[in-house]
């Protein structure tokens, strides 16, 4: 047990940690005792501030309501009189809930109190409702009617009058009656109550019309004696307008405005009832919250020795050695793997982790050293590959120039057939030269695909006239379909690696098959209506010597084929379908195959491709090459070290009929000649003695008569970066070695118009 404590950083924490909480639950059971008395108190005063809360708001209410009420008298509008009926529902729901929640019986009196007065409260609601219809239905509707008919009956008397002095004596009346309703309606609605004598001066005055009117007219008697009895009738209206009025305002501004009043003032000795308690409360709480104090401070004094010793420890024995191995961590991630890892002695965790870092820093030193050796492999490799490149295809373009130029000459038949070999066997090692080349960047992540739009049918047509003559030779069919279903007949995607790896595909099938036919067939697998593409099954059958099943799973390996005999019988270097299946992978594709023996194969894959609209079709060039401009019009200077290339350029430059041609063997003795000559394009060689072609192009740019003058890159080296330095210095285009002859056509056309 002790053993296992001493050689566990875990075990050491957790009885550290163990001792720490042992106090703590000691000092819980103590204070928890105090905690509940406080916890009691804390109770209490949240109830008695409950309580106060709800004695506020009721007693707020309570005045919102007689406020109310007075409103309610002036307008009689309905909506006042709900509100008041709902706030008053809330006051007694409130105050019964507040009443359930207290246990001091001297809170409880003051509670009842209140609750009968709220009872009280609510019958005075009751009867204001009815107080005010009363009012209303003498005010608003029982004098208006009285006015309503005296002036009917007014404008009766108007009309039946004959005099001009009764028609006076009745338009007086008739203002009379107006005044006394106006000054009625102010004084029992607006309390001006100067207006009270007004209306008594009025009926007076209608009184005394009446008698005028009475003494010089006898027709209208009847109506004269309605109107005096109208006039009556409006007084003792009016008399119990006012005193429902008084009524009214006596219940609100007395009886209503007394309870309220009173409430406040329950509501104040319930404040200083809850006061006092609440010094009650706070001098037991503060005894008990004194005691626990104490109680924390020593369990606080004593968790800080603890943790002092505890982080003592943790620094010396943990934290230390953390830092260590994190500095000696730093030191690898840096790649500093001279350094000595600490604390790798120690029988615990960090003595494992410690143990560990040795470790790594062991298998870094291991994966550095192999890393350096591939690096150094990759390396030796690509020099290898630029250097063979170089090497070969400068003698090279030598061979096939000088077979072109002598195919120029007049040659017996036995010396053209020997021409001929010589010019096949160049181009089959271009091609091995060349498949080498591919292999190499698609291993180094050097290509990449290019997304243009091509028509299907056009690439098609070209493989038919491309292997029509190959077939024929070997007295087999080629079965090519002659025309694509329109819906996918143009696409985007990379036109040029998809037709390598057919032609790849197509080589093979030829080349294997003696008898019989080589196909290609193209299916429509599925097609996207929301992204536009659509996934094609291309398919290369033959009749050919078949692949043994034992074979099929190292087909794909580089430099491999289905036995040796293969190799002596048909040739090839074992790098088409390598290069097929690779350039595949890079489209998110696989190549699949099916074969038998003596039967043939077929070798298939699917792609996915955007669709495209409609592209020009292509024209094909003309099969005689030629310039397109007056060759004696222009002035070329070739720069380059080799004699033999020099010849080859010459020629090719003289079948063209152009004459005005020199030469440099290196790039310092062109820069001379541009200063002193005119030159409308320079064929560039890259590597030459004393001044290569990137330092010529660069410092040709910087002459004033040179700075758009087109500059043609001639090289063996043909790798991607080799391209890009050539641009990097000012050259306009590539060409590599050995020089395609319509190649060189075509740039002397498309830079011509430079010159």
């Amino acid at each position: 047990m002790l053993s296992k404590l001493t050689n566990s950083i875990a075990a050491k924490v957790l009885s550290v940690l163990a001792l720490f909480i042992l106090i703590q639950l000691v000092v819980y059971i103590v204070i928890t005792k105090r905690i509940a008395i406080v916890d009691k108190s804390v109770d209490e005063i949240f109830n008695l501030t409950n309580l106060s809360i709800n004695v506020f708001e009721i007693n707020k209410d309570i005045l919102e309501i007689q406020r109310d009420t007075s409103v309610f008298g002036s307008s009689g509008n309905q909506v006042i009189f709900d509100k008041i009926e709902k706030n008053y529902a809330i006051i007694k729901q409130r105050l019964a809930s507040t009443q359930l929640q207290v246990e001091n019986e001297k809170i409880t009196s003051l509670l009842s109190s209140m609750q009968a007065l709220v009872v009280h409260f609510g019958k005075s609601l009751d009867v204001v409702n009815l107080r005010y219809n009363e009012k209303a239905m003498l005010i608003d509707q029982e004098l208006p009617a009285i006015y309503e008919s005296a002036i009917n009956t007014l404008t009766q008397v108007m009309a039946e009058s004959t005099t001009t002095q009764s028609k006076l004596l009745v338009a007086n009346l008739t203002n009379v009656w107006h005044t006394l309703n106006r000054n009625a309606f102010l004084f029992l609605n607006n309390r001006e109550y100067q207006k009270r004598q007004e209306v008594v001066k009025n009926l007076k005055n209608i009184d005394l019309l009446l008698v005028q009117l009475k003494t010089i007219t006898l027709q209208n008697q009847p109506a004269l004696t309605q109107i005096s009895e109208l006039k009556v009738q409006f007084s003792k209206t009016f008399t119990k307008s006012i005193q429902a009025n008084r009524n009214y305002l006596t219940l609100v501004n007395v009886v209503i405005a007394g309870d309220t009043m009173e409430f406040s003032a329950l509501a104040a000795q319930l404040r200083e009832e809850s006061i006092n308690l609440l010094r009650e409360i706070k001098n037991t709480s503060e005894s008990s919250i004194t005691q626990a104090e104490s109680i924390i401070k020593g369990s606080l004094f004593l968790s800080i020795v603890l943790f002092l010793i505890f982080a003592l420890f943790f620094h010396l024995h943990i934290i230390r050695a953390i830092k260590g191995l994190t500095n000696d961590f730093k030191s690898l991630l840096q790649g500093d793997l001279s350094i000595n890892i600490s604390e790798t002695h120690r029988n615990d965790e960090i003595g494992v982790l410690a143990e560990a870092a040795n470790q790594f820093r062991v298998l870094n030193e291991n994966l550095l050293l192999a890393k350096k050796e591939a690096e150094e492999t990759s390396r030796i490799k690509s020099e290898f590959l630029a250097n063979m490149s170089h090497e070969i295809r400068t003698p090279m373009n030598g061979i096939l120039g000088m077979v072109r130029l002598l195919e120029n000459t007049e040659l017996m038949p036995e010396q053209q057939k020997m021409l001929n070999l010589v010019n096949s066997s160049s181009k089959s090692l271009l091609v091995i030269l060349n498949d080498i080349l591919d292999l190499s960047k698609i291993d180094s992540g050097n290509i990449k695909l290019e997304k243009s739009t091509f028509q299907l049918s056009s690439i098609l047509n070209e493989l038919e006239q491309m292997f029509n003559p190959l077939v024929h030779s070997k007295q087999i069919k080629l079965l090519i379909p002659k025309s694509i279903d329109n819906s996918f007949d143009f696409l985007n995607g990379d036109e040029t690696r998809l037709k390598q790896v057919l032609i790849n595909l197509l080589s093979n099938a030829v080349k294997f098959t003696e008898s019989g036919y080589v196909s290609l067939a193209i299916e429509l697998k599925s097609k996207s209506k929301s992204t536009s593409s659509v996934n094609l099954i291309f398919s290369i059958s033959d009749t050919g010597i078949g692949i043994a099943p034992d074979n099929i799973s190292s087909l794909f390996d580089a430099f491999s084929q289905a036995d040796s005999s293969i190799t002596r019988r048909f040739g090839g270097t074992g790098l088409g379908l390598t290069i097929s299946n690779k350039l595949l992978s890079l489209m998110g594709s696989t190549l699949e195959v099916n074969s038998e023996i003596n039967k043939g194969s077929t070798f298939y894959f699917n792609i996915t491709c955007d669709l495209a609209s409609k592209v020009e079709p292509f024209k094909k060039s003309d099969t005689n090459i030629k310039l397109n401009f007056d060759p004696d019009n222009i002035t070329i200077l070739i720069v380059e070290d080799s004699p033999i290339n020099q010849i080859v350029l010459k020629g090719l430059l003289a079948e063209l009929n152009i004459k005005n041609i020199e030469t440099a063997e290196n790039g310092e003795i062109a820069l001379n000649n541009c200063k002193t000559n005119h030159y409308d394009i320079i064929l560039m060689d890259m590597q030459m003695p004393v001044m290569d072609g990137i330092t010529a192009t660069h410092l040709i740019r910087l002459l004033a008569a040179y700075t758009h003058t087109p500059i043609i890159a001639i090289t063996a080296n043909v790798m991607e970066e080799d391209r890009q330095r050539c641009f990097d210095a000012g050259m306009n285009d590539f060409l590599s070695k050995p020089i395609i002859f319509k190649n060189l056509v075509s740039i002397l056309n498309k830079y011509h118009r430079a010159c």
